[in-house]
């Protein structure tokens, strides 16, 4: 059994500054080509940043139920604010960050594919850098966001609450 001294009220360690934190890192990592490749890896980092940050702050020891909470709402922010800038060009200048990169990435997997294969894979590239931002798009990018920061953030929440376990107990 534990002291009360040895017990954090939750309610007095305000996440703000962890999810703020948390948020900017996702958000930068999702900015950049490679993080359609690297599917929940920069939100994974975005979420250990956010809980890894919290439990330093406070210096407890978090419930890994918690830790993923706070992992999660970091990542929705970040992954939803980059996700807006990212439809916010694609409206204003017709300009879709790392479009290029990621065509050329199809198109070099399209040449190594089966001649069967081939023309298909090259008219879904055709059809990708023609498409238009609509109610579909935008409802397909609200369910990736929530799907891909629930599964990153968790990893990144359970693996910083995993890792830091010294301090204070907090409930």
């Amino acid at each position: 059994m534990t002291d009360d001294s040895e017990i954090v009220d939750l309610d007095a360690c305000p996440a703000k500054p962890a999810l703020i934190t948390g948020g900017i890192v996702a958000f930068a990592l999702t900015l950049f080509p490679m993080s359609y490749a690297l599917c929940c890896m920069p939100l994974a980092i975005g979420g250990f940043v956010a809980t890894s940050r919290y439990i330093f702050k406070y210096g407890v020891k978090l419930d890994l139920k918690y830790a993923m909470k706070i992992a999660i709402l970091a990542c929705l922010c970040g992954f939803g604010a980059s996700t807006l800038l990212y439809d916010l060009l694609w409206l204003g200048i017709d300009y879709r960050i790392g479009l290029d990169w990621y065509v050329n990435f199809l198109a070099d997997l399209a040449e190594s594919a089966p001649e069967s294969q081939r023309d298909q894979l090259l008219e879904s590239i055709e059809l990708l850098k023609e498409q238009s931002l609509g109610i579909g798009v935008v409802i397909q990018q609200v369910f990736t966001v929530i799907l891909t920061s629930g599964i990153g953030g968790a990893m990144g929440g359970a693996l910083a609450s995993s890792i830091f376990k010294k301090g204070k107990v907090a409930q």
